[in-house]
């Protein structure tokens, strides 16, 4: 005997095994999404170092330090830089200093957490907040993972106020998935780190010893020949 199944029937089994995939392709993606949120909040992120990298000096910054000895007369702009440096005056943006700042996250689960997108910032106590590039890394296998990023800090008035930083402070969002490009679950991350009146100090002098370096001593040596 031969069962027959109307278009509308064979419609309805068709729709509700479509429904059925879905549901299970979701609950996966559900599940995936809680697994990998649960390793987020249980990862832990510490502060590790900040070191200063170099001076990235604009173009026309190093143009005129370069090319205001080229005339009959010291270029005025150019001399007036110089002296302003001189005295530890900078009335304007001259370029970056340039930052690595290393973390550690501890990823205490068993899977690994790929990383999608991070919107992380650090804050140089009330001086100036820049934003954090990170470097390399796209996974936070388990266990301790380095993560290096590259901040540039204005080289502007601010610097010659180094010494007066007291913390550091990171703090943004990461977003994570279990899979390479899966989808995300994003974690808030806030960091403060106290820093010695010394450290600081020393920061600033070596940003301002490569700015003389650069721009100062170039110019002075220019003189002396």
């Amino acid at each position: 005997m031969k069962t027959k199944f109307s278009r509308l029937t064979l419609s309805l089994i068709i729709a509700g095994a479509l429904a059925l995939v879905t549901t299970t392709f979701t609950g996966c993606s559900l599940i995936k999404k809680v697994q990998a949120a649960k390793i987020l909040i249980e990862t832990k992120f510490e502060y590790k170092d900040l070191t200063f990298d170099n001076v990235d000096v604009y173009d026309d910054v190093m143009e005129l330090v370069n090319n205001g000895m080229n005339g009959f007369l010291p270029n005025p702009k150019a001399v007036m830089l110089v002296k302003d440096l001189s005295q530890n005056i900078i009335n304007k943006n001259l370029g970056n200093a340039n930052f690595d700042v290393y973390l550690n996250a501890n990823n205490t689960g068993k899977d690994t957490l790929w990383i999608n997108k991070l919107n992380i910032e650090i804050k140089f106590d009330t001086l100036v907040t820049v934003p954090l590039t990170l470097k390399d890394t796209i996974k936070l296998a388990p266990g301790d993972n380095d993560l290096h990023f590259n901040a540039a800090f204005p080289l502007d008035a601010k610097i010659f106020k180094f010494k007066e930083i007291q913390y550091y402070a990171i703090a943004g969002f990461i977003d994570v998935s279990l899979t390479e490009g899966g989808e995300s679950v994003s974690q808030g991350l806030e960091i403060k780190r106290d820093v010695k009146p010394e450290d600081v100090e020393k920061l600033q002098n070596l940003v301002r010893d490569r700015l003389f370096d650069l721009l100062v001593n170039k110019w002075l040596g220019k003189l002396a020949k």
